[in-house]
């Protein structure tokens, strides 16, 4: 693991949507601690640090934004704000999921997420990556040495 280094202010910012965003930069320690590495495909999963978009773990669960998901993974994606319903579709696969609850249909059929569930943090809606890539055949590793999550798509 890289070793760290002091910068005299941990004061940044970011232009996000046209506005500058005044970040509090992590010490390089509360980073080492605290970071998830998603590779998928042996591509990095690229967030925007300081953006609340970066995928974090809950309850042993990676989290990822749904956008990074659905980029990654190849998903067509719908969203139904009344009822707080995400739609996720690729090839044949067809899942439902809904913000704050722990089961989802696939295909029609009711699969349980254990103690995770999609939610929204930060304004941005993650969700639970490791089941639905076993749900489509990806391969899921995780070194907890470098808190890294893999997946490699079988296909």
């Amino acid at each position: 693991m890289p070793s760290c280094s002091t910068s005299p202010s941990r004061d940044g910012g970011l232009v996000i949507d046209g506005k500058k965003v005044k970040v509090e930069l992590p010490t390089c320690e509360e980073a080492k601690k605290n970071r998830v590495i998603v590779l998928v495909n042996g591509q990095y999963l690229h967030t925007v640090f300081g953006s609340g978009a970066e995928p974090f773990i809950e309850n042993g669960w990676t989290m990822i934004p749904l956008k990074a998901l659905a980029d990654a993974f190849g998903f067509e994606v719908g969203w139904e704000q009344s009822q707080e319903k995400i739609t996720l579709k690729k090839d044949n696969k067809n899942i439902i999921m809904h913000i704050g609850k722990s089961e989802m249909l696939v295909d029609g059929k009711n699969v349980n997420l254990g103690k995770a569930a999609p939610t929204i943090k930060n304004n941005v809606t993650f969700l639970p990556v490791r089941q639905l890539a076993e749900i489509l055949g990806v391969k899921v590793d995780w070194n907890g040495n470098t808190r890294t999550a893999t997946f490699t798509d079988s296909k």
